[in-house]
């Protein structure tokens, strides 16, 4: 493991270089300013992805579709990234032990909620209907993916600091996999009828944003506490959230719909997009 260093302990002469290269570029002279516009960048693709579904709406057969196909994506993508991220990545930095206890948090944090939520929640008949259950999948799809997001505009400003060229890789490849996601988001929300497209597209850009806000406390309020190390178990966490939510809830759901075809080339092309955004990271 490496040795945790905050980024209170970034040297003077790196955050020189830092405001030096983003006056160069026009956006100021203060060190923080990279970091912020990678992060955002990245977050803002989720609300980008979203509005492709201004593209299908009034067709009730491509929306159908559609959504089964992108909550098959989302679902094959979470997994991706966190079976990937969890034993390739994070593993690596804080061991196998660590990574695995923090995912089974994250698995069990999801579990107790759907528990917790249908006692305290009893369910109805009406609450089963397509619209409703379209919309908690849409809404849930957003916190998981708000709640991700947090910690990885965290990792994009703390790779920024470190290297001017890794934030920036960082951040595109959180930007091509943000867009699908958005998508995901977008498109139930949508097909539930309770929400309109413009609404469904402000949530998907509202949960991108968790990433800039997470860059912005960490170089604002907690850059001598956050360290990579802290961030890795966040990660770890909120990839077992991830997971169950995908199999949980995405899956099962795009199988309701008897989309049968688009759900399992959803589930390819989840696993496509973020395996290569993952190998261009790496």
């Amino acid at each position: 493991m490496q040795e945790a260093k905050t980024l209170g302990a970034v040297g003077d002469d790196l955050r020189h270089q830092h405001a030096v290269l983003a006056e160069q570029m026009g956006f100021g002279n203060h060190a923080f300013v990279l970091p912020l516009i990678y992060s955002s960048l990245a977050g803002l693709s989720t609300g980008i992805g979203g509005m492709f579904v201004l593209c299908v709406r009034g067709n009730a057969l491509v929306e159908v579709s559609l959504t089964a196909f992108m909550l098959a994506v989302a679902a094959a993508a979470m997994i991706t990234v966190s079976i990937v991220d969890l034993f390739y990545h994070i593993a690596g930095e804080i061991g196998l032990n660590h990574t695995i206890i923090a995912c089974l948090c994250g698995i069990c944090t999801v579990v107790m909620a759907k528990k917790i939520g249908s006692i305290v929640v009893p369910s109805t008949k009406a609450d089963n209907s397509p619209d409703v259950r379209l919309l908690r999948v849409g809404l849930i799809t957003a916190l998981t993916l708000t709640a991700h997001n947090l910690p990885e505009g965290m990792a994009v400003a703390i790779s920024t600091l470190g290297s001017v060229t890794l934030g920036l890789k960082l951040a595109l490849a959180i930007a091509l996999h943000n867009i699908p996601e958005g998508l995901a988001i977008a498109c139930p929300l949508m097909m539930s009828k309770r929400h309109t497209p413009f609404t469904a597209v402000m949530i998907a850009f509202a949960s991108g944003l968790s990433e800039p806000v997470g860059a912005l406390f960490t170089l604002l309020v907690f850059q001598n506490v956050i360290t990579q190390a802290r961030v890795d178990y966040a990660l770890a966490f909120v990839g077992g959230v991830m997971m169950a939510v995908a199999t949980l809830e995405l899956i099962p759901e795009a199988r309701r719909l008897e989309q049968h075809r688009m759900t399992l080339l959803g589930l390819v092309c989840g696993t496509v997009i973020m395996g290569v955004s993952l190998a261009y990271l790496d």
